[in-house]
């Protein structure tokens, strides 16, 4: 999964490059930010490398980078919560496989960015949609990973318990066998017993 999104990532950082994630030319003309959206940002399509840029550093960068990228995305939220910088933060906690990688908050803020109105840029509502997407079916993956995980415990707890049982069973059977041989051997020694007195009458009997 990491290995496809840093190819996404960087075919898309080569395509801004080149003039535009979706198909502008060299010279992008700049955006302005709808009417009514406070704190939205005034981007190109070029302008799409914050956060690719930051994409790319959790996918591939070591754990240090990626601790310190994702740190700055986190601070620059809290002290200036623009929509660039929520979504920013979004984007990297959608990222798996970094320490701080959750796509639970993850679908929350992408999900809010998307019901937010006109307040993205209709770049920014491509990217913010397919990570909201991705993160969408990994948890259900997750979700149902859990459940079969679940259900497997559960199986080998009952599995447990049935073992349990027949060996109770068992032993409850093998207790009951030496009681009945204990108590045959007390009834062939009894019947010893009885045979031998018979015979010591007998001959005793037979005595002139």
């Amino acid at each position: 999964m990491r290995s496809g999104i840093a190819a996404l990532i960087g075919l898309a950082l080569a395509g801004c490059t080149a003039g535009g994630l979706l198909g502008g030319d060299a010279t992008p003309q700049p955006q302005e930010s709808p009417p009514g959206a406070a704190g939205s940002s005034n981007l190109d399509t070029r302008g799409l490398g914050v956060y690719l840029e930051t994409m790319r550093a959790l996918v591939e960068g070591d754990r240090v980078l990626q601790a310190e990228v994702f740190e700055d995305a986190v601070i620059a939220t809290e002290l200036s919560p623009t929509t660039t910088n929520r979504l920013r933060l979004a984007l990297a906690l959608a990222i798996p496989g970094h320490a701080a990688a959750d796509p639970s908050r993850a679908q929350r803020l992408l999900s809010g960015l998307l019901a937010s109105g006109d307040t993205l840029l209709p770049e920014e509502r491509i990217l913010a949609a397919i990570h909201l997407q991705e993160v969408e079916q990994r948890l259900i993956l997750d979700t149902a990973s859990q459940q079969r995980q679940m259900e497997s415990e559960e199986a080998l707890s009952r599995q447990d318990a049935e073992s349990a049982q027949r060996l109770e069973a068992m032993q409850q059977e093998n207790q009951r066998l030496r009681e009945a041989l204990s108590a045959a051997e007390e009834k062939l020694e009894a019947i010893t017993n009885i045979e031998r007195s018979i015979r010591s009458r007998d001959s005793a009997a037979d005595v002139p």
